[in-house]
């Protein structure tokens, strides 16, 4: 089968953004005379969102709902500052993505990342690919697992979703690019959860490195 459409999620598949997250979730503990973070757990939780490090970040697994949106947004905010310090892309992904733009492949991203966030962070940090569309929860009132980012995607670039792969490094990507109807990608090397592993999410290839990617491109 050949693959006319490549979308890809953004934080820990395109992008490396463990670093940053880090700094935010640091400034958000001294703030409150916490110690600092363990870079590990913060990996783990980048794909899973700001309220999932928000809530690590001050150990509020026991707090409200409505405590645990308030440390969210207060951690956003922070991020917001330092999003672009030391945000970059994977080894290989740059090979990547010049291989589908050489070949004329249609390519593009879709992420839970609000669009207050992602479109400055791709524009700074993608700019040399000119990507072709990027798609974020405002533009379909809807997060992943919901396909629905993913079916605008198809929409946008004309493409039957079973000539599209979805590549992500989270298993909401991988339920995601199912109920899309597209064939799935795993990115092993991103950000999976601890104690989790991509072998458990069913996806049809799993990527242990960006490399792996343009194995599939190429054949």
């Amino acid at each position: 089968m050949k693959i006319e459409l490549f979308t890809f999620d953004l934080d820990g598949t395109l992008l490396d953004t463990a670093y940053d997250f880090l700094k935010a979730v640091n400034i958000l503990r001294e703030k409150y005379n916490l110690e600092e973070a363990d870079f590990n757990e913060v990996r783990s939780r980048v794909s899973q969102g700001a309220g999932s490090l928000a809530t690590y970040a001050l150990s509020a697994e026991n707090e409200s709902p409505d405590q645990v949106e308030i440390y969210r947004q207060e951690l956003l905010d922070i991020y917001e500052e330092c999003c672009l310090d030391e945000t970059r892309l994977f080894d290989g992904i740059e090979d990547v993505l010049n291989c589908l733009n050489e070949n004329k492949i249609k390519w593009g991203i879709m992420t839970n990342k609000p669009r207050r966030f992602a479109e400055g962070i791709v524009d700074q940090k993608l700019s040399l690919f000119q990507t072709p569309f990027l798609i974020c929860p405002d533009d379909v009132n809807a997060r992943k697992p919901d396909p629905s980012g993913l079916i605008r995607a198809l929409e946008i670039s004309s493409v039957l979703a079973s000539e599209s792969i979805y590549i992500g490094d989270h298993q909401i990507d991988i339920q995601a690019g199912k109920s899309a109807g597209m064939t799935t990608g795993a990115a092993g090397y991103g950000y999976v959860p601890t104690n989790d592993h991509i072998d458990n999410w069913g996806a049809d290839y799993n990527f242990n490195q960006p490399i792996d990617i343009l194995k599939i491109i190429k054949s």
